[in-house]
């Protein structure tokens, strides 16, 4: 790996973040190497496009590319900051895999969702976080709450939504964790989702941690304690006390496109199914290893089916320019 690399992946302290102290609008412009009055005009229209998630129902709104390629630098930069353990969501080298992992053999385990939760970051928190703990000037931290937040809210398809819902809340996500240690416990944060497990997570806990959440002004919901016997689903991963499993939900989805794609005879039609079934294969590698050698035999299919597509292409073409 170059020194480079090495400096790159190093985190660094807040007060180093490229976001960190900025004291004019002018100066934000440059340092992210944006012209201003495209900051400006990006910060009043957005050109946003909300839609509802094919398979969840949820209402997405998804920033147009300019924003959303705004949304990613700033993401990029903030990410690079000194990140606590217990965050696996908008953090390098971690993922809802990472999380999952964290609670093995841990013994009984406690959940708790908040509600709606981007829905719920107030567009003054985002300047809060801008203005107090990036130390930017005023008009600074309210052009960047501009800038990130849709109807005074965060998005749900933007970029940076997941780093800055941690920065809006980071005080209470710090006295969850605090709590966790006080009573010998691990925990782990992914965006919305908080698990704390050990011999200790009790009902008691999960009361405290609900009243904590509703007294920043969220809602908690989806809340449970599991046993140390039972099998516990952590960020839609199975945890057990051997390791992590694919809950059959998942391996029913994919036996599901498996035999909707044998089910097909043309390839143009197998085509368009290949690579969301290809997607979840190398996905469910990563948690059960027998995935890869399926995620592989349906890859090279994929690859089949497209060169049978690219060659009946070409022959309806040849036969066009003969007739």
């Amino acid at each position: 790996m170059s020194t480079n690399r090495r400096r790159t992946d190093q985190r660094i302290p807040i007060d180093r973040c490229h976001l960190y102290g900025i004291r004019s609008p002018h100066a934000l412009a440059k340092r992210l190497g944006w012209d201003l009055n495209k900051l400006d005009g990006l910060a009043a229209y957005g050109s946003y496009r909300v839609f509802q998630h094919k398979e969840t129902g949820r209402l997405i709104q998804e920033p147009g590319p300019a924003l959303q390629s705004l949304h990613r630098q700033l993401h990029r930069y903030l990410s690079r900051v000194q990140m606590p353990e217990y965050l696996h969501s908008a953090a390098k080298g971690r993922s809802y895999l990472t999380n999952a992992r964290s609670h093995v053999g841990a013994g009984a385990l406690i959940k708790v969702d908040i509600a709606k939760f981007y829905q719920s970051v107030p567009q003054h928190k985002v300047m809060h976080f801008f203005r107090d703990e990036m130390r930017c000037a005023e008009d600074v931290a309210g052009l960047l709450a501009n800038l990130i937040c849709f109807e005074g809210k965060l998005a749900t398809g933007s970029a940076i939504s997941p780093i800055i819902s941690y920065y809006s809340y980071k005080n209470l996500f710090d006295s969850l964790a605090n709590l966790a240690n006080k009573h010998g416990l691990v925990m782990t944060c992914y965006v919305d989702d908080i698990t704390m497990s050990g011999p200790n997570a009790s009902n008691l806990v999960l009361h405290e941690a609900r009243t904590m959440i509703f007294r920043a002004g969220l809602r908690a919901h989806k809340d449970r304690r599991f046993p140390s016997s039972a099998p516990k689903v952590v960020t839609g991963v199975v945890v057990t006390d051997q390791g992590v499993e694919l809950p059959f939900s998942r391996w029913q989805k994919i036996r599901a496109q498996i035999r909707e794609i044998e089910g097909l005879g043309n390839a143009a039609d197998k085509l368009r199914l290949y690579p969301r079934l290809v997607s979840r294969l190398y996905e469910a590698a990563q948690i059960d290893s027998q995935c890869r050698a399926r995620a592989e035999y349906y890859h090279a299919q994929w690859r089949q089916a497209k060169r049978q597509v690219a060659i009946g292409s070409m022959a309806d073409g040849t036969e066009a320019v003969a007739a």
